[in-house]
């Protein structure tokens, strides 16, 4: 999806109506790649958000405040909060066709007095921000030298966008991203003077005209797609913009250059006149947004949007605003991008945890490996006793049933008998131990991998939260603090294993976690339930309640590729599924949650497939 001139230029019109001349009261960092800025203008407040995003490069307003979501401040956010925030928006432009806009800001430099307070009862509150034009009245008309001018900058450009503060001289103050001479000719950092994109040398649609499209159509490849050709020959076009245009003059979003040009005498005028009128706006401010919302499978994904009535997707819906399209647009995508990140973040953090946990058993097998036989040293003890009467002062050896004793001359037999027991028991001892971590370590690199598993499969903030939550109960990862982990607790506690229905009417639950695999199993399964587990391999577990009736295979196989999907080998074309009675289910005496032990009565093979 392209946010494209036109779209900014509605975006534009919005703000002069809406915000030009409020004041802009908080400034913070939604994200590391964009600013959200608070104004108050016609006595309301309003929520101004610009994104650098390299997909998701946009700037418009939102219905809610957006939350702050970097906790450290940029060198960027800290000059803001010193020469934008307080400051009021006295001007906007946006370069023709271009995908630029120049907000300017001035601000009266002088200390003020805010401690302005409303005392209701007995409490006091503080109101400096709606009471911000009283205190400013309270002082004298500003001079020149008072104030200080400054341009808040926005490139959304895709892979090149960014976000700039530039001051009265045109100098760089700082930016979003910074590019250096050697990533760009185009340099963008502090101190550096400020230079606009460079204009495209293409033709202004605003005056097509049927001879220019003409010689367009005779031009190009016959088999050229007349939506690309509009787009390389006219400035400020995008592929969509000239799929809309292509599609009310020929009926067609898609019709090459040739074909366009056997449908008469008249296209070329038709595509002028369709092509001026797409970007009249610009010049009467009359805009029609519009949004096309997702196919039935996703329909919480709208599929475009546009500052103009779309008519080459079907069943597109008008908007009260563009602002209001753009967000319907670009909030779900974000979701999906911030929970692909928190999961990928995860997903490192766990990695290099089981990396640990597996160099630890790694450890502990070569400890054990180095340690001697026990069984060795009771023997050679138990020998020495029994041939204490053949062993003479300074002997060096004792040779019994063709194997021999190293014997230490300073030592009576006695004496060497004894402490080779009391290596014996002492190397025992440390055996068992060893014995015992590396069960331990084993359950719990288990555990993490059960974790790990469902955790790929998680496509919700909630499951992913979750799974972060056991792994700090688990002490896999250090706990967050106190207020993170109860917010946290208290959206996820409600949570519950995810139940789908089989083609049969039977119902099947999965677990999505640790303490969901452990739910499935002992709370929601009965003993004479049917429990699948993927086949030596982390994952989820399933339960099908049968209700005292048999159950077909249809639903076996559904319930098992749902078993496939929630584990490590979702990706595999084919997965072995075990199948048991719940009753042959059990738990691990001191494993973390989810680990059993079972008996498996049948096995399946398929392939894996999602609940949707």
């Amino acid at each position: 999806m392209y946010f494209d001139a036109l779209t900014l230029a509605a975006v534009a019109d919005e703000l002069r109506q809406r915000v030009l001349g409020g004041r802009i009261q908080r400034v913070w960092l939604p994200t590391a790649q964009s600013i959200a800025l608070e104004l108050y203008a016609h006595h309301r407040r309003h929520y101004l958000f610009a994104s650098a995003h390299p997909q998701h490069a946009r700037v418009h307003l939102v219905a809610r405040k957006p939350s702050r979501g970097v906790a450290l401040p940029t060198p960027l956010l800290l000059l803001l909060r010193k020469y934008v925030q307080g400051g009021r928006l006295v001007a906007l432009e946006q370069p023709a066709l271009e995908r630029l806009l120049l907000l300017s800001i001035v601000k009266d430099m002088r200390p003020r007095n805010y401690d302005v307070v409303a005392r209701v009862g007995d409490r006091t509150e503080d109101t400096n921000a709606d009471l911000a034009e009283d205190a400013n009245m309270c002082l004298a008309p500003p001079t020149e030298a008072d104030l200080f001018r400054c341009e808040l900058i926005i490139e959304p450009m895709e892979r090149r966008s960014n976000i700039l503060l530039v001051n009265d001289a045109n100098v760089i103050m700082d930016s979003v991203k910074r590019v250096t001479p050697a990533m760009s000719q185009r340099v963008v950092l502090p101190q550096q003077p400020y230079v606009f994109p460079p204009a495209q040398d293409k033709r202004d649609p605003r005056s097509a005209t049927a001879a220019g499209i003409t010689a367009l159509l005779a031009a190009g490849p016959p088999q050229t797609v007349l939506a690309k050709a509009l787009v390389q020959t006219y400035r400020g076009v995008s592929p969509q913009a000239a799929r809309e245009v292509a599609q009310r003059a020929c009926g067609n979003a898609q019709i090459t250059l040739s074909d366009a040009l056997a449908t008469g005498e008249t296209a070329a005028a038709t595509l002028a006149a369709c092509l001026r009128a797409l970007y009249q706006p610009l010049d009467t401010g009359v805009w029609e947004p519009s949004l096309v919302h997702g196919p039935p499978d996703a329909p919480d994904l709208p599929q475009a949007y546009a500052p103009y009535r779309i008519t080459h997707l079907p069943s597109p819906a008008p908007q009260p605003s563009i602002s209001a399209a753009l967000e319907a647009f670009y909030q779900p995508r974000e979701e999906l991008a911030d929970h692909s990140q928190r999961r990928i973040a995860l997903e490192q953090r766990l990695a290099e945890v089981a990396a640990r946990l597996r160099h630890q058993l790694q450890q502990i097998e070569h400890e054990l490996m180095q340690l001697p036989d026990p069984e060795q040293l009771r023997w050679e003890g138990e020998m020495i006793y029994a041939f204490l009467h053949e062993i003479t002062a300074g002997q060096t050896t004792l040779a019994i049933e063709g194997r021999t004793i190293q014997l230490d001359p300073t030592l009576t037999p006695v004496a060497a008998a004894q402490h080779r027991f009391r290596s014996y028991q002492k190397i025992r001892s440390g055996t068992e131990r060893l014995h015992k971590r590396r069960s331990q370590t084993a359950l719990r690199l288990a555990g993490l991998e059960q974790i790990q598993a469902l955790l790929g499969a998680a496509t919700e903030r909630d499951q992913i939260d979750q799974l972060l939550l056991e792994a700090e109960e688990q002490g896999y990862l250090p706990p967050a603090s106190s207020k993170q982990q109860q917010a946290i607790r208290k959206r996820v506690s409600r949570r519950r294993p995810l139940r789908v229905v089989s083609s049969d009417g039977f119902d099947i639950f999965v677990g999505r976690s640790a303490t969901q695999n452990a739910e499935v199993t002992f709370k929601i399964g009965r003993p004479d339930d049917l429990w699948l587990h993927v086949r030596t391999i982390a994952g989820a577990h399933v339960i099908i309640q049968r209700g005292g009736r048999d159950v077909p295979e249809r639903t076996l196989l559904e319930a098992a590729s749902l078993a496939a999907y929630f584990s490590q080998a979702r990706h595999e074309q084919h997965v072995d599924v075990e199948i048991a009675r719940r009753k042959l289910v059990r738990k691990i005496t001191g494993a973390p949650p989810g680990l059993v032990t079972y008996r498996a009565e049948q096995l399946v093979r398929v392939s894996p497939h999602p609940p949707w």
